[in-house]
């Protein structure tokens, strides 16, 4: 029985695709040599980021782990950008190296995980966090007129 591919990495694999031919043509369209060699060296995760998602003018770009750590909450709602993840094995040999063993095989550099991103115009930074506490809320009185006094002889 034949494993069924993730939805979402079928997508980003065509969206991936798309930013490769995208990629190809700006590099073959260029005018200088300099240019050409700009859009060759480019990533497909660059090519995503700036080219196929609308990111809003977004400068920042973190995992949601990441954004935690900063202290930053992530808005409600907010969709996560698919990139291309580093390969697991190449996670695994940083934390060999880092351990100070040797670094596993070159065969398991072979998979590219999904990974999810958040902009910085999706979150909320620990800054601003700060200052919506610290500036009170402004609450209208609303307008009903309300009985000055009651003569409790004429109530039944």
């Amino acid at each position: 029985m034949e494993k069924q591919m993730n939805p979402k990495r079928a997508e980003l694999i065509a969206l991936s695709n798309e930013a490769k031919e995208l990629r190809d043509d700006m590099a073959e369209a260029a005018e200088t040599a300099d240019e050409a060699l700009f859009w060759a060296s480019r990533t497909v995760n660059y090519m995503l980021l700036n080219h196929m998602y609308d990111t809003d003018g977004a400068e920042e770009f973190n995992t949601f782990k990441q954004w935690k750590e900063q202290g930053a909450t992530i808005k409600k709602g907010s969709k996560a950008f698919l990139v291309w993840g580093q390969p697991v094995g190449k996670q695994r040999a940083k934390e060999a190296q880092q351990r100070g063993q040797e670094a596993p095989e070159e065969d398991e550099y072979r998979f590219f995980p999904i990974c999810y991103l958040f902009s910085d115009r999706q979150v909320i930074k620990p800054e601003e966090m700060t200052r919506e506490r610290a500036e009170p809320s402004k609450v209208e009185e609303p307008n009903v007129k309300f009985i000055e006094s009651v003569n409790l002889d004429t109530v039944i």
